[in-house]
């Protein structure tokens, strides 16, 4: 049990208390009587932590949806293609594009030959623009694959169904559509059965999705989907070369290797590599696309701060001038407090809870000023965002410490005043 307090210990706790208090209430009536400069002092800590709270919400955001979008697809999962497009760089693009392309006899084989191997689905990809009446979606991703797909990727049909590997096997004209091309051509409307134009072919809507946003700078709500058989028929399978891939589930995660070693031998096989050359195809794991995100979303949230850290120093810099200007302005105010007994530190408190009053403002604008830039961005764009709880933190924080740095010379300054110099100033 905690022994109470002596008298003397409790008189030196509310003195403290009411030194304190009367320190807050001097540092805000000083702030208020000059509202505009203190304002305009606030502003750069503002920006800096807007930027930090702002725009590491918005990568939170993303890297929740990234993961999440990971996880319905599976962990275990990889992609066939010709083209590493997580990790190469221009000279291995040009490369790759002198590889063999890859096709739906392709995604049998594997289906077929590869016992590791549970799902697999086709994505072969064009540009067309889509047409109901004199509506018109210019430029949307066409996918050709089969039914697998549907699960593979989390697809949420929202009216009707998705396309059936029956349709893939009579190369029916069925088209589902993705949130974005649904919005577009019917509003609100249910599209079902209804005739639309893709790439200028009639196709008959069966579907439409609910929205899935993007992964990677790829939007996947600005799409349709139709049987891979019909791709190749009305498309070509050269119709958007490097948008060929295949994507592989093996039957369990620990499966996962042998699936690839399955797939690569077999893909060997079918492109008549000898044992000297090169594979002229890549295989993509979940593991390295999770990887490339992280080194990506990393490098931002280093700029991220130091961006914010430039402004938030930018904001400091423009603390101490306030302060420097505000002591000399108030020499004789703390030549007179001196004079009628108070301390060095009550001028000290005094001055530097005016500074930390003034960052730390900035610092609690700044988490309000980035949440609402993150959601308001994410709302025009249809980027997700998630509030940060660590950039709220970190921002208060260091807008805070900036002001008790940036306000501890002012202070000391001011504290170390000559009562009668201070008095004699004019």
């Amino acid at each position: 049990m905690t022994p109470p307090l002596s008298a003397a210990a409790r008189a030196r706790f509310y003195a403290l208390r009411a030194q304190t208090r009367e320190a807050f209430t001097m540092a805000f009536a000083a702030l208020w009587a000059n509202r505009l400069r203190s304002a305009l002092t606030v502003l750069g800590v503002f920006i800096g932590v807007t930027t930090v709270v702002g725009l590491i919400s918005l990568i939170s955001g993303l890297t929740a949806y990234v993961t999440n979008a990971f996880a319905v697809a599976g962990t275990d999962t990889f992609i066939l293609s010709r083209i590493n497009f997580v990790a190469e760089g221009y000279e291995e693009f040009l490369k790759a594009r002198r590889r063999p392309e890859l096709s739906y006899d392709d995604a049998r084989a594997v289906a077929a030959e590869c016992p590791s191997v549970d799902y697999t689905a086709p994505r072969f990809m064009a540009l067309r623009d889509v047409s109901y009446g004199n509506k018109r979606v210019t430029g949307a991703f066409v996918i050709g694959t089969t039914e697998e797909f549907q699960q593979m990727q989390g697809l949420v049909i929202r009216n009707g169904r998705f396309i059936t590997n029956e349709e893939v096997a009579r190369t029916r004209a069925t088209v589902g559509l993705g949130s974005e091309v649904a919005e577009v051509l019917f509003g609100t409307a249910n599209p079902v059965g209804a005739r639309i134009k893709v790439g200028g072919k009639p196709y008959t809507v069966v579907g439409d999705a609910h929205p899935l946003g993007s992964v990677f700078g790829q939007d996947r709500d600005n799409a349709v989907i139709v049987p891979v058989t019909t791709f190749e028929k009305d498309f070509g399978t050269k119709a958007f070369r490097l948008g060929m891939s295949i994507i592989c589930r093996p039957k369990t995660p620990a499966l996962g290797a042998q699936a690839e070693d399955e797939v690569i031998s077999l893909m060997r096989r079918r492109h008549k590599l000898q044992p000297e050359e090169e594979n002229d195809f890549e295989v993509i794991t979940q593991a390295a696309m999770v990887t490339a995100f992280n080194a990506l979303t990393a490098a931002l949230f280093v700029v991220i701060v130091a961006v914010g850290g430039i402004s938030l120093l930018v904001g400091g810099v423009g603390i101490m001038n306030i302060m420097l200007v505000s002591v000399t302005e108030r020499t004789h105010e703390v030549g007179i407090r001196k004079a009628v007994g108070a301390r060095r530190r009550d001028i000290l408190l005094q001055f530097l809870i005016e500074a930390v009053v003034l960052s730390a403002t900035g610092g609690a604008l700044g988490v309000l000023g980035g949440t609402g830039l993150a959601y308001i961005i994410a709302a025009a764009i249809r980027f997700p965002a998630t509030l940060s709880w660590g950039s709220v933190v970190l921002g208060v924080v260091f807008s805070t410490a900036v002001g008790i740095f940036f306000g501890l010379y002012p202070a000391r300054r001011a504290a170390a005043l000559e009562p009668i110099a201070a008095l004699r100033y004019e």
